[in-house]
């Protein structure tokens, strides 16, 4: 148990983040991709208590699979778009976001898509308690230090 709460208290590195947040993201994508689309599972058609068709349904599968697009390009170019409690605050949304994803996937009798989205979704949720998962660069982002001598 205090393995995990020093594990918990220490920062990792900037590498160490850039990587974890490709590897979370190809792995939700990767997984989305073959059983959304190569193994044609379907998704709830009823999102937010609205019937959408069959057309809306495919164009809400693609839209779930390149979410992917949006680390790798942060990773590429190195950005800060936000403050640091505003990274924080999409961390929650996009925990929410998988935690919602994980109910539309219709369910199987194997342990499958839908049970790995929903334990993914606990990563964010850590990384928004903990404030592990904002590089070094981007945790004084927009924010004016000033120096008081004595």
């Amino acid at each position: 148990m205090m393995w995990l709460i020093n594990l918990l208290r220490k920062r990792p590195s900037d590498k160490t983040i850039l990587i974890s947040r490709i590897v979370f993201w190809l792995l939700l994508s990767w997984s989305l991709y073959y059983n959304l689309i190569s193994l044609g599972k379907w998704l709830d058609p009823n999102f937010f208590w609205v019937d959408v068709s069959e057309s809306t349904v495919t164009i809400i599968k693609y839209v779930f699979i390149s979410l992917w697009l949006v680390p790798i390009l942060l990773w590429v170019t190195n950005l800060c778009l936000f403050k640091s409690k505003y990274v924080r605050i999409i961390q929650i949304v996009f925990g929410v976001v998988l935690f919602y994803i994980s109910h539309k996937i219709q369910e199987s009798p194997t342990l499958d898509i839908d049970v790995l989205i929903w334990l993914m979704w606990l990563f964010p949720l850590i990384a928004w308690i903990t404030w592990k998962c904002i590089t070094s660069k981007c945790l004084k982002y927009w924010q004016k230090i000033e120096k008081i001598r004595v």
